[in-house]
């Protein structure tokens, strides 16, 4: 019989997948409401979800150069700091520019954690690296819903703004992550 997985480094990497996707999820679902909120007009609402997902690809074309040169452990941390600063920038900055640097800046915080964390659920236990990773991704969804839904209901209580703290305090809920990587 197969050997148990160690479900508590599957659940620490997968909080970095769920406040990934939770990130990605209400920049997707929600910026465009952010930003109509902060007072854009209907032709600019667009632009936090296009500077969310730029800073996403941005961050997937060097992530790879990026981990060889800093390791994963730094580069998690990075990604996780600036997750944070994004999310807060686009909470408390009261002006669309602003909410648009942020997502930009959540972007490429997000483009760089997920193939982070997909490495790190890689590594738990590489002969079983299928299975660990369908487990991890469950964490995903989880994410997606928060992002979207939990979002949502937060923005009709708080607003908007105060809502998108929702995914950063998960980024910081991830730093066990970096700190077992760090190991």
């Amino acid at each position: 019989p197969a050997s148990r997985l160690d479900a508590r480094s599957i659940t620490v990497v997968g909080l970095v997948i769920l406040a990934a996707f939770t990130v990605d999820a209400a920049a997707s679902s929600w910026s465009a409401v952010h930003l109509t909120a902060l007072g854009a007009v209907a032709a600019l609402a667009p632009a936090g979800f296009a500077a969310y997902q730029g800073g996403v690809l941005v961050a997937r074309l060097v992530t790879d150069a990026a981990l060889r040169r800093f390791g994963r452990a730094r580069l998690l941390a990075l990604a996780l700091v600036l997750g944070v600063v994004g999310g807060v920038i686009v909470a408390a900055v009261p002006s669309p520019i602003g909410a648009i640097v942020g997502f930009a800046v959540s972007g490429l915080a997000v483009g760089a954690l997920v193939p982070i964390a997909f490495g790190l659920a890689g590594a738990i236990d590489p002969a079983r690296s299928d299975e660990v990773i369908a487990r991890v991704n469950l964490f995903n969804y989880a994410g997606a819903v928060l992002g979207a839904v939990g979002v949502g209901l937060l923005t009709d209580v708080t607003g908007s703004g105060a809502a998108f703290l929702l995914p950063a305090l998960l980024l910081l809920a991830a730093v066990p992550a970096w700190r077992r990587s760090a190991r």
